[in-house]
């Protein structure tokens, strides 16, 4: 028998349909992976069996008892725990409360909870104080606070909602340990995540959700990372082309208003003109002594643990820390750093943030997009200009809506993602700029739209510092890769002629032995 047991599930938000005729089992013990492109119905199905969202019809049972929760809290009595990507956690709650709220134990001793939460958080190497407030904590480590919570609960069932996408690849390796203890005490595993390599590595079986159906069933150990992409978008996956010095031919018109596979013609390489120069940059406590430089239209990724500096160094360059450094160049003009003068340097920056992504939710996609004002447009020419262009970029990043007058918030969380990226890139006035995690919980497709949008920004001239924890973003987005560890650059891996998963086994071995 079963332990979930799915059955017809149908969804829609409006006149959109996510769900279609939804049916699938998952056994005692088993992991099963979950994947799909944005806008799929990822989510939404792991919301559904998590009782944060009702289906409009279908069924479900639960070791063979009829399951319709509620909501989630109703879904944790029933033996259905979720932890989510963005979760919003009390931040006056210290960690060892919030790691047992809502649990039987949640009324036991402050002592006693403080020495379980250490054995718990230990588990998916959490190393913070239990009486730390979740609202001094980064919000990246709040999923793994939840899934600390997840251990301490009686559940028979867990859905994992893309909680990987922004941890590092041993905080990665310490969550599937966590999924493989789930598994080894008879619990079941839904694991949404997008990134397919580390997710095959400890998934039983895999379910590929597209256009709101299952299109694939399949044992892992019949499938690989390329593979697997390409039962995702429903077509052959290409690798990125390498860079080159030369300008690549055109591509025809005609194809390019195909919904090719990917892009097929070589990068520009960068110029050698250099855009940015730091020599030894300190910031006190954090960094000490890295040199930088950024030639125009290159694009540099910075990567390392949590305590290695990297996100300082970050800090430093878009002027949000107080940093010192012996010389900064910016264009060849002389620059200072922690200063509010008209000379210092403060790169722009992109995070995607829990909130919408920095914009209003409740906005139109058209609102959204349009960087003039509303209502400010009094030329009707310039007007219907916009919004052609809205249209344009909401049909390039393939963004799954009936309507530009969606509401932002109605939108997936990767296409949110998307256009955001799209009208801060758009926006962003100057021609070197530093972003965090541009591709983060993005499925393959929109990885390669997302890296169009950074070829045709360096096309142009822009020089891209990327800071990140995933080594499959660094790897498909960057010309070289820095690791950083004890405040320092200890390695520039440059991607060069390399394939993808060349460079991106050799950002995890550096990674590692820098750890």
């Amino acid at each position: 028998m079963a332990l979930l047991q799915v059955e017809g599930l149908t969804k829609s938000f409006g006149a959109r349909r996510v769900l279609r005729d939804v049916s699938f089992a998952l056994d005692e013990g088993e992991i099963v992976g979950l994947v799909g492109t944005n806008g799929a119905g990822k989510s939404t199905l792991g919301d559904v069996v998590a009782g944060i969202t009702a289906a409009d019809s279908g069924a479900m049972t639960l070791q063979g008892h009829p399951y319709a929760p509620l909501s989630a809290e109703d879904a944790r009595h029933l033996g259905v725990g979720v932890v989510q990507q963005l979760v919003h956690i009390d931040p006056g709650l210290t960690v060892a409360q919030a790691v047992f709220r809502g649990t039987a134990q949640a009324g036991r001793p402050q002592e006693e909870l403080r020495r379980q939460a250490r054995v718990l958080l230990a588990e998916v190497a959490l190393d913070v104080d239990p009486d730390t407030l979740v609202g001094e904590l980064p919000h990246f480590v709040h999923g793994l606070v939840e899934t600390a919570r997840v251990l301490a609960e009686d559940t028979r069932m867990v859905v994992l909602d893309e909680v990987s996408a922004p941890l590092l690849p041993s905080e990665v390796t310490s969550l599937h340990a966590v999924a493989a203890r789930l598994s080894r005490q008879g619990r079941g595993v839904l694991y949404i995540s997008h990134r397919l390599p580390e997710m095959l590595e400890v998934v039983d079986r895999v379910l590929v959700l597209r256009d709101g159906r299952i299109a694939l069933d399949s044992r892992a150990a019949e499938m690989d990372p390329v593979r697997l992409a390409a039962e995702t978008v429903g077509e052959p996956v290409t690798p990125p082309a390498p860079r080159i010095a030369s300008v690549p031919a055109p591509v025809p018109v005609s194809a390019q208003a195909q919904d090719v596979p990917a892009r097929t013609t070589p990068r520009l390489a960068a110029s050698d003109e250099v855009a940015l120069r730091v020599r030894n940059l300190r910031v006190p406590g954090a960094v000490e002594g890295v040199d930088l430089l950024l030639r125009r239209g290159e694009v540099i990724g910075l990567t390392g643990h949590r305590s290695s500096g990297v996100r300082e160094i970050a800090g430093a360059l878009s002027g949000e820390l107080p940093a010192i450094t012996d010389e900064l160049l910016l264009h060849g003009e002389q620059r200072s750093l922690g200063c509010t003068d008209d000379g210092s340097l403060a790169l722009p920056v992109y995070r995607p943030d829990e909130d919408a992504y920095g914009v209003d939710p409740g906005e139109t996609i058209a609102r959204t997009l349009t960087q003039e004002a509303w209502g400010s447009l009094t030329d009707l020419r310039k007007e219907i200009a916009t919004l052609r262009g809205v249209i344009r970029t909401v049909h390039e990043m393939d963004v799954k809506t009936m309507s530009i007058r969606t509401v932002f918030g109605a939108l997936s969380g990767g296409d949110q993602h998307k256009l955001a990226l799209a009208r801060w890139m758009t926006a962003s006035p100057r021609d070197v700029v530093v972003l965090h995690e541009p591709t983060r919980g993005l499925d393959v497709r929109a990885r390669r739209q997302v890296r169009r949008l950074l070829d045709e920004a360096t096309g142009h001239g822009t020089s891209v510092v990327v800071v990140s924890v995933d080594p499959d973003e660094l790897a498909e987005c960057c010309d070289r890769v820095g690791i950083v560890a004890d405040g320092r650059v200890a390695r520039w891996i440059d991607t060069g002629e390399l394939a993808v998963d060349a460079v991106r086994e050799r950002i995890v071995e550096a990674a590692t032995a820098a750890a």
